[in-house]
C-alpha cells in the first residue's frame, strides 16, 4: 500500500492557491493607492491653478475697473487701492506714477482658503513703440503642495 505519503497534498496545494491570490491582492491594492494619490493631486494642481489665474484676473480688474481720478488706468495705484488682506506685502517700484502709468512694477501676496498667490506684475513702454506700453503679469498659486504659475503678457496704447 503506497497511497499513505499522499496525506499532505491538499494542504500544499490550497497554501499555494492563497499564496497566489495574496500576491494579486496586495499588487491590486498598491496600484490602486498610487491611483488615488495622482487623483488627489490632480485636486490640488487644479486649486493652485486656480489660485494662481484669480491672482492674474485681479490684477487686470484693477488696472481696467479701479482707475483713481485723473489717472487712465489703475495698475500704479493697486497698493493703495486693494486692501492690506486681499494685497498683503504689497510693494510698488519708486517709479510708480499713478497720472501717467508707464513704468512699475508691483509685487504682492494674497490668501484666501488655504490657497495663495504671489503677484509680480510690471508695465513699461515698448522699446520700439512708445505709444504701446507693456503689461506683464507673473502669478504662482499654491495649494497644499502643489504649484502653478500663469503669465500674461498685454499691449496697450498709452494714453
Amino acid at each position: 500500500m503506497i497511497k499513505e505519503p499522499q496525506k499532505g497534498v491538499s494542504l500544499v496545494i490550497a497554501f499555494l492557491i492563497m499564496s497566489v491570490m495574496l500576491a494579486i491582492i496586495l499588487s491590486i491594492t498598491t496600484i490602486l493607492f498610487s491611483q488615488i494619490s495622482i487623483i488627489s493631486n490632480m485636486g490640488n494642481s487644479v486649486s493652485s491653478f486656480y489660485a494662481s489665474s484669480s491672482g492674474a484676473e485681479k490684477v487686470l480688474y484693477m488696472d481696467r475697473k479701479m482707475i483713481p481720478p485723473g489717472a487712465s488706468r489703475g495698475f500704479c495705484s493697486i497698493c493703495s487701492v486693494c486692501s492690506s488682506d486681499d494685497c498683503k506685502d504689497c510693494e510698488p517700484s519708486d517709479d510708480c506714477d499713478v497720472s501717467p502709468c508707464t513704468s512699475c512694477q508691483i509685487k504682492y501676496k494674497s490668501v484666501f482658503e488655504g490657497r495663495t498667490y504671489y503677484v509680480d506684475s510690471s508695465i513699461t513702454p515698448d522699446s520700439q513703440n512708445p505709444e504701446l506700453s507693456n503689461l506683464i503679469i507673473k502669478v504662482k498659486g499654491d495649494y497644499l503642495d502643489t504649484s502653478r504659475s500663469v503669465e500674461i503678457k498685454s499691449v496697450s496704447l498709452t494714453p
